[in-house]
């Protein structure tokens, strides 16, 4: 059964005036032609709407049945044109989006914060994992959005970037360590402690292992945790130092602190990466308000 949207207004309408000279008026229609459209509905639901003869005398008990229908069924007609209009420009719907743990910054999340009280309609989800299985997922089609490493070697072609924020790599060592008094830990000072890093994930720690060998420092690794809250337990059990981006310092669990480091590794970019020439509109959304960066 096929039912038009002007069938139903017409029905509305001289519901409403109970009369379809006036209705005809109403609609800005010739009464011939609301006359036919009252006919055709009535054909597609297979009941007459109104008692008239000669006269028009009311609605039938299928007609006040449909009157209620007819109406919200107008109304959310109405509000298609708007909705569709806030989802295109990223004010409704569904944001996916992906981080390293580096860029899961304090000033990410309060980036997320006033997006979620400005765009109340739009649904936030968050999965956090290294840079290779969120690509995967971007280009999958299970994130809208990931902020990583901008990886211009490896990075498949459908997916584009925009740089958001540098991050400077440092040491996590317990508060109560002998070499956590000054402003910053030297590479020297690391030569006896082993370098506590994660298993399965080979980059993290690797630019760090490299900017100690380029100064004359060979740093003992040991890849025994599974993930960063282990990897910081290790740490605060006093079986070794570990990087960290200072950008996380403050997020750090009790009895550790972040020292940066002297001399410094080259700082790291984060960007944000997406798939296709221009992001998903609540992902264009949320760049568009952070503006030059989550800085």
């Amino acid at each position: 059964m096929n039912v038009e949207l002007r069938w139903l207004k017409s029905f509305l309408a001289v519901a409403e005036e109970m009369h379809f000279s006036r209705a005809a008026r109403r609609l800005n229609l010739a009464q011939p032609a609301l006359t036919v459209q009252i006919r055709r509905l009535e054909e597609a639901v297979g009941v007459r709407l109104f008692d008239r003869s000669n006269r028009m005398s009311g609605l039938t008990p299928a007609g006040r049945a449909l009157l209620g229908e007819a109406r919200a069924l107008l109304q959310h007609a109405e509000t298609l044109p708007r909705l569709a209009k806030r989802a295109a420009q990223g004010e409704s719907g569904l944001l996916r989006l992906g981080l390293i743990p580096p860029a899961a910054t304090p000033a990410v999340a309060e980036a997320l914060r006033r997006f979620a009280v400005r765009l109340p309609e739009v649904e936030i989800q968050v999965r956090q994992a290294d840079q290779e299985k969120l690509v995967q997922r971007l280009i999958g089609g299970e994130l809208d959005l990931v902020l990583g490493r901008p990886d211009p070697d490896g990075r498949p072609a459908e997916i584009q970037t925009r740089r958001l924020f540098v991050e400077e790599q440092g040491i996590v060592l317990r508060e109560d360590d002998a070499r956590a008094g000054g402003p910053v830990l030297t590479l020297k000072a690391l030569a006896d402690s082993p370098l506590l890093l994660l298993r399965g994930n080979p980059y993290f720690g690797q630019i760090l292992l490299e900017h100690a060998r380029r100064h004359g420092i060979e740093l003992r690794p040991l890849r025994t945790a599974d993930d960063f809250p282990s990897l910081h337990w290790l740490v605060r059990a006093g079986l070794g130092v570990a990087p960290v981006s200072l950008l996380l310092a403050d997020a750090l669990p009790r009895g550790l602190v972040a020292k940066p480091l002297k001399p410094a590794p080259s700082r790291l970019e984060i960007h944000a990466l997406w798939r296709g020439s221009t992001p998903p509109p609540t992902a264009a959304r949320l760049l568009q308000m952070s503006g030059k960066g989550f800085a």
